[in-house]
């Protein structure tokens, strides 16, 4: 069995998430990994206003071999309904992502696929596509028969250069909702958080792009007119060496006007004020801290590795350098009370930060948090229930003795508001010189109007555009 023609598709997710702002960068490595091995390949995004309609004229006029998407527990039955929709005897189907990576050959039990992907997906891919047999290729889920059949695990890619960074040939660049792409410089991380999926789905060794191998791919998007970059890696500063090389690299090849971001949180621990003025100074604008919570209990329950103090004081020094300084935090904890969510709050309203965000504390199935949630009978929502929808922003899904579920949903009430605020005074403080504009703030960030446009945004691109452009222009980062 052979495939020499693969067409990948990322589905929609619905709600909050609205249109896409960038293409799905896993998507676009599997894409120019097959392509350097030789295999045709084509993508489509249903996220782009496509139905099962245009999916099955994609498949029509492109004629694969194999049809692969990528998979989110979030809603995956929508994925799911898609695959009924295009199964056909003339290709066979495979799914990954992170779903797979989690539920293994469950995934498989619940879908039409013939093939599943755990973990990193290049090499089984290829090797799939190749025709090697296939009780040989680590990493795969196959149905034999009625059996469902799960190979062992595949070992980590070590050497990450050696695989080609997206080039998005294929894609509809221009039908996105940002000019913006976004980079992935490394894979895993090695700490021991609870609550984290990560190690479940990525690895908790944590392995690099080489700088070189990073500031070539920002060259060529840069050389493409993109300036906007999101590095979507989990701990983008492990290493304090390669961060200073990117940023040298970047200087050298004259790449200036550049918007680089940290949208998934570094590490307080990682960072110092060298390092910060540094990225700084090559053009990294907007930067996030995972702080989870304020009270170094709670850090030491959930093993974050750090304390209030670190967290702060990295806090403090990226706002005085002049960064957009996003925070995370999670409601929720084992052993947390209201009253340490009390202190997050206090930390979160200490700084002059764009924005904080309070998470529901979401139980991922392969975590810790998980297994303590279930072996101490807290949930109080389904597995099913939480996963196929935006749990994070929803009620409760576990209750503890410390923290009933009314108290719960009290809090992220709570919390919420505080989000609104801490956007309002950011947005006051930019708008500042422009007088009436700064009056506006307070209508923008009254609750009907706040939730009514995170609605619409959702839900309508052009509308998103808009507010995109408005953000820009008055460096209120993405979106209100």
């Amino acid at each position: 069995m052979r495939f020499k023609r693969i067409l990948l598709c990322t589905p929609v997710l619905p709600g909050r998430y609205g249109w896409p702002a960038a293409p799905y960068t896993a998507t676009g490595y599997l894409s120019e990994f097959l392509k350097r091995n030789g295999f045709e390949t084509d993508v489509i995004d249903i996220r782009l206003g496509y139905g099962l309609k245009e999916f099955k004229k994609k498949i029509e006029q492109f004629k694969p071999d194999l049809v692969g998407m990528t998979i989110m527990s979030y809603h995956r039955d929508i994925a799911y309904k898609l695959l009924e929709g295009i199964k056909s005897p003339d290709y066979n189907i495979i799914i990954g992502g992170p779903h797979v990576s989690t539920y293994r050959s469950k995934a498989l039990e619940e879908c039409v696929a013939d093939f599943g992907v755990k973990l990193e997906g290049e090499f089984p891919l290829l090797e799939l596509c190749k025709g090697v047999d296939l009780d040989k290729i680590k990493g795969l889920i196959y149905r034999d028969g009625d059996k469902i059949v799960e190979n062992e695990n595949r070992e980590f890619i070590k050497d990450l250069d050696a695989i080609p960074f997206p080039r998005y040939e294929g894609f509809e660049l221009n039908k996105y909702g940002r000019k913006e792409i976004f980079v992935v410089s490394s894979r895993g991380c090695p700490q021991q958080c609870i609550f984290c999926p990560i190690k479940v789905t990525v690895g908790s060794i944590w392995r690099s792009r080489s700088a070189e191998s990073v500031v070539e791919e920002i060259k060529y998007l840069y050389d493409r007119g993109y300036r906007t970059l999101q590095f979507s890696d989990d701990n983008f500063s492990v290493n304090r060496e390669r961060v200073f090389k990117i940023c040298d690299l970047i200087e050298k090849n004259g790449l200036k006007g550049l918007s680089l971001n940290c949208p998934n949180g570094l590490r307080a621990d990682r960072v110092d004020r060298e390092m910060l003025k540094r990225m700084k100074d090559v053009g990294f604008q907007n930067i996030c801290f995972g702080v989870e919570s304020g009270s170094d209990r709670i850090l030491k329950i959930i093993r974050k590795g750090e304390d209030v103090q670190t967290i702060e004081n990295a806090i403090k020094i990226a706002c005085e350098l002049g960064f957009d300084v996003g925070l995370f935090f999670m409601v929720g904890h084992p052993g947390e009370t209201p009253a340490d969510v009390e202190e997050s709050i206090k930390l979160a309203l200490k700084y002059p930060v764009r924005n904080a965000n309070f998470y529901n504390v979401i139980p991922f199935p392969g975590t810790e948090l998980y297994e303590w949630v279930k072996k101490n009978n807290y949930f109080i929502k389904d597995e099913r229930t939480y996963l196929d929808s935006s749990a994070h922003f929803d009620d409760p899904i576990f209750e503890t003795p410390e923290f009933s579920a009314e108290e719960r949903r009290i809090m992220l009430r709570k919390t919420a508001a505080i989000e609104r605020l801490i956007r309002k005074r950011d947005t006051k403080r930019k708008l500042k010189r422009f007088g009436i504009l700064k009056a506006s703030a307070d209508i923008v960030f009254s609750r009907p109007v706040y939730n009514g446009i995170l609605k619409l945004q959702a839900e309508n691109k052009y509308f998103k555009k808009v507010l995109i452009y408005l953000s820009k222009k008055f460096n209120l980062g993405y979106g209100l």
